[in-house]
């Protein structure tokens, strides 16, 4: 039997319900839910509702000749009709007699998929995403806007060539996430990572001056246009949601501090330059808007001081992405400042492409374990895009059902015995996808993805991604040294490649994003090292597009393939 997210608590008896044949006596509210299990058999799943205190948790019982389902409320009778749904089918011919009380560890657990840098999905896809979501039991999805991903009101010149997201698909989406019982939240950065915007004439001026003497991404907090510019914005985007949290971003800007906001920085400090500002966009989105803000806070931590004056109606987001971040204390700090806080941890998929499966695991676990031991009020997993977004979907679904389990049921903040959990859950992950997900109809397939996202370790130590992607992005040549890792992941990756074309999947196109992303890293080994033909590498290229097509609009789809040509012109291809 197989159960991700695992139960609070979970008791199996030496008895089976000998039948996958229901019928259901239930209220009306939850009819919906279980009806899909439904054959018209004899055998009758009775949900009630219970006077439970603690929201979502839920009761399963099951005995011989009966299931019972107990409830707290409507989205309790869900969570409950997700599990019996995957026991039902995860068993064969019996269901094992049992008994679940369950409950999450932490309230909010939430997915965010970086939408700006690459890849705008499409409904369909968002739809689908959804569903897997709902079944792992998350309860929150961001989409993050840095660029003209949406059909903004007031700035339709800008985005009218970028195939976004429209207000109806976004309402559509709204609504599908509510049937789920998914909050869609929205996600608009709000003072760095703004380059697209800045970049467009009317609004450079309003962008602090970078070191190549260009308008930065990064708004000048200084003028108060900055935040008439947010104002309308959010006023072109906030009406296609229903939720009342608006995550602000607020990460990184990168250039304060730098031209013409260096004096006042110089004299105020950069600490109390960036709160200032961050208040006004809190009260901007609290006052104006109504909404709960929520914000990244690298900036906060790098000036610790400012935790005073953060507001205690925003929520502040403590984010790291390395298995060394030192989540233990800044949570300690957030909790004792008295602020609510979410921990956000990563998938580390980005700057990789297949994956840092090992460092992924740690930074999401420990996330979660040190989140609920303080008290946080939620956990975001990200997946962001850098580099184009070149990593695929069938790739990133480890580390999103890693998350979906970990946020749920947290594990011990101890270490001794986390270490033991991990391992068990890595286990119950690696069955749960090649079932549910991958539909492996031989040899583990999840096993095979996870060793092909541990190939970073062939490499020497490298922040935040892959020393190949980093040679990627810098267009220098490389030294002996990275030379030796380039053949080393070479090898690595061509035997994962026998390996993967030995697997099978009753799923389309599963095999095929996992073998494009593996030919990717191969690729990029030898582009590095100046032995790639580039014939082989145009084949790649036809695929990649292939497969993004299917699942995003189709802007974007060359922004990853340039990257690697702009090494064409540095080195010879060995065909030409």
């Amino acid at each position: 039997m197989i159960l991700v997210p695992r139960p609070q608590k979970l008791e199996t008896k030496d008895a089976f319900l000998a039948s996958k044949s229901f019928s259901v006596k239930t209220d009306s509210e939850c009819i919906s839910f279980f009806s899909s299990l439904c054959k018209g058999g004899e055998i009758v799943i009775n949900v009630k509702k219970a006077d439970y205190d603690t929201a979502e948790k839920y009761e399963i019982k099951i005995d011989e000749d009966a299931i019972e389902v107990l409830y707290a409320d409507k989205e309790a009778a869900y969570r409950a009709y997700t599990t019996l749904k995957q026991i039902i089918a995860s068993s064969e011919d019996k269901i094992p007699c049992l008994y679940i009380e369950d409950y999450p560890s932490i309230k909010n657990r939430g997915y965010m998929l970086d939408i700006s840098r690459g890849k705008i999905p499409s409904l369909t896809y968002l739809k689908t995403l959804v569903d897997l979501l709902a079944d792992l039991k998350y309860n929150q999805l961001q989409l993050y806007m840095e660029s003209f991903v949406y059909e903004y009101k007031g700035f339709e010149e800008y985005w009218k060539d970028t195939q976004p997201l429209s207000e109806a698909q976004i309402k559509e989406l709204d609504a599908y996430c509510k049937e789920h019982f998914i909050e869609l939240v929205p996600l608009q950065n709000s003072f760095g990572h703004m380059g697209a915007w800045t970049a467009k004439e009317a609004i450079a001026p309003l962008a602090i001056t970078g070191k190549d003497g260009k308008p930065s991404q990064t708004l000048n907090p200084f003028l108060p246009e900055s935040l008439e510019l947010i104002d309308k914005i959010y006023e072109g985007l906030l009406p296609a949601f229903s939720s009342k949290i608006l995550n602000i971003g607020m990460d990184e800007p990168h250039e304060l501090g730098m031209n013409e906001t260096k004096e006042e920085c110089d004299k105020r400090g950069v600490g109390n330059v960036y709160t200032e500002y961050l208040n006004k966009v809190i009260d901007l989105a609290s006052e104006k808007y109504g909404m709960t803000p929520m914000f990244f806070d690298d900036i906060v931590f790098k000036h610790p001081e400012q935790l005073a004056n953060i507001p205690k109606e925003a929520i502040v987001m403590q984010w790291g992405y390395e298995t060394e971040h030192p989540y233990d204390r800044n949570c300690r700090l957030l909790s004792e400042h008295g602020l609510k806080f979410y921990v956000c941890p990563g998938t580390s998929m980005w700057g990789s492409l297949t994956g840092r499966m090992n460092n992924m695991v740690v930074n999401i676990t420990r996330a979660a374990e040190i989140g609920a031991y303080y008290g946080a009020e939620g956990f975001l997993l990200t997946e962001w895009g850098d580099d184009g977004h070149p990593q695929m979907s069938y790739t990133t679904y480890f580390p999103l059902v890693v998350g979906g389990y970990a946020s749920w049921n947290c594990g011990n903040h101890n270490n001794e015995i986390a270490y033991g959990e991990r391992r068990a859950m890595l286990y119950a992950v690696k069955d749960y996808l090649d079932k549910f997900v991958y539909k492996s109809t031989g040899t583990s397939i999840a096993d095979v993805v996870y060793r092909m996202g541990n190939f970073y370790i062939l490499e020497e130590l490298m922040f935040n991604g892959t020393q190949i992607n980093q040679s990627l992005m810098n267009r220098h040549e490389i030294n002996d040294v990275r030379k030796t890792e380039m053949r080393r992941i070479r090898k690595y990756m061509k035997e994962m490649r026998e390996e993967i074309d030995a697997l099978s999947s009753a799923e389309e196109n599963v095999l095929d994003e996992i073998k494009c992303n593996c030919d990717i890293v191969v690729m990029l080994a030898e582009v590095l090292l100046g032995e790639y033909d580039k014939d082989e590498c145009e084949k790649i290229f036809a695929e990649y597009r292939r497969l993004w097509k299917l699942k995003n609009h189709e802007v974007g789809a060359e922004l990853f393939p340039d990257l690697v040509k702009g090494h064409f012109k540095q080195t010879p291809a060995c065909n030409e």
